[in-house]
């Protein structure tokens, strides 16, 4: 499948899911705010945290491997059951750890309700959220594209229903109820289109599990989990000194400047998942190198667009999609967007990595962003104020990017050249 007819298939999903999200966000800005937005970045990041190592990370694995073996039945059922295995007993041991510390975890999170309750929910959606990214994975490396997004679609819209209707009914609470209720639901839609389709027997799942397999898997398990932690850990960071430094309206701000660069690069970012990965691992180092230019020249200019867009109505988009108590999104908004636009261009080279299993410079680079994000925040933020972090994320970018070209400059640029 070539990047024009995905990035379509990509761009339908998101259309959906992008009004799903506007409607969810505009709801919880009007009726929780600043601070609400604050506390449910805090749980949303917890969850992110939650589906990774309940994944084991082995998401990427997956794909590569299912579409490596997609000819091949055997090796391919192989995978599917050893992938389930690992997913469903990673999952659990996780919720383990959430009942065992289950107290410390609601209050770093600023739960205030029926902890026992809620954390009974939250181990049953980080289960689901779990078995649901493996089959996910399953149909991306197998190029079941519609089924994907079918999936997306139905999980985004019904998800925003639920956030919208709880938080209407039970403020924050329902919000942070919504958030693990969504993934469970996520699943049973799953299910549903999969007995629809059947895109594979659903007796490999029950496929005896295999050692060689898990040492496959597991190379990219280090990089799924490395990754979003860093990423994870450094904003928890970030956001708790923001409203250490200035109060709940200015993290909480900070918080909705990220949803809505979640919201105009999720275009981008669905069209990496179906791809890239897949692509970059069947390809030899000439064409990897002719193919990343060539996804640079659609990229580029794309990001670049979409930004400048943003940029220019920036007072339209806090006002609808939000509301007035978030002006203070003008102040680092402009940093954030060129930010951005640096950022797609590393994901790109990020994949290479992950498509080749390069798992010990991923990790670096993972922690060197992380790093300097943090420290940048702190010197800036001390500096400048509150528009000190967007100017933190944009050096750390460039930083970020000249390392990552240095690192494969014998692919992008002397080979390009010769």
């Amino acid at each position: 499948m070539n990047f024009i007819k995905t990035s379509f298939l990509s761009g339908l999903s998101t259309a959906i899911s992008l009004l799903a999200r506007l409607i969810s966000t505009k709801i919880v800005a009007v009726y929780l705010g600043t601070n609400g937005m604050f506390l449910m970045g805090q749980l949303k990041d917890f969850l992110r945290l939650g589906n990774t190592i309940g994944s084991f990370g082995i998401e990427n694995g997956i794909v590569k491997y299912a579409s490596e073996y997609e000819n091949n039945e055997r090796k391919l059922s192989d995978i599917i059951g050893t992938s389930f295995k690992i997913n469903f007993v990673s999952a659990l041991i996780f919720s383990g750890m959430i009942l065992i510390f289950k107290n410390q975890i609601a209050n770093f999170l600023q739960i205030n309700f029926s902890v026992k309750f809620y954390f009974l929910i939250l181990i049953l959606s980080i289960i689901s959220a779990s078995i649901h990214t493996c089959f996910l994975a399953i149909y991306n490396g197998l190029n079941k594209i519609k089924l994907y997004v079918l999936v997306n679609i139905f999980s985004n819209i019904l998800s925003a229903i639920i956030l919208v209707l709880l938080v209407l009914k039970m403020e924050i609470i329902g919000a942070f109820y919504a958030l693990a209720i969504n993934q469970i639901f996520s699943l049973f839609i799953n299910i549903i289109f999969f007995t629809i389709y059947k895109p594979f027997n659903i007796k490999w799942i029950f496929r005896k599990y295999l050692y060689d397999n898990l040492k496959k898997l597991s190379s990219f398990s280090i990089m799924a989990v490395v990754g979003p932690t860093c990423l994870i850990i450094s904003t928890f960071i970030v956001r708790d000194y923001i409203f250490e430094e200035f109060g709940a309206d200015y993290a909480g701000s900070w918080e909705a400047m990220w949803r809505i660069s979640a919201i105009y690069l999720l275009f981008l970012i669905t069209t990496f998942k179906f791809y890239l990965i897949p692509t970059f691992s069947k390809l030899n180092e000439s064409d990897l190198q002719k193919e990343v230019f060539k996804i640079w020249r659609v990229v580029i200019p794309i990001i670049i667009i979409i930004t400048a867009g943003v940029y220019l109505t920036k007072d339209i988009i806090i006002n609808v999609l939000l509301s007035k108590e978030f002006v203070l999104i003008n102040s680092i908004i402009f940093f954030h967007l060129i930010g951005d636009i640096i950022k797609i261009n590393c994901w790109v080279l990020g994949n290479i990595m992950i498509s080749k299993a390069d798992t010990k410079s991923f990790v670096f680079f993972q922690i060197e962003w992380s790093t300097i994000f943090v420290i940048l925040s702190y010197i800036f933020i001390e500096k400048y104020g509150f528009v000190g972090v967007s100017i933190s994320y944009f050096i750390t970018y460039i930083i970020h990017f000249s390392l990552l070209n240095i690192y494969f400059r014998k692919l992008l640029w002397i080979n390009h050249k010769s």
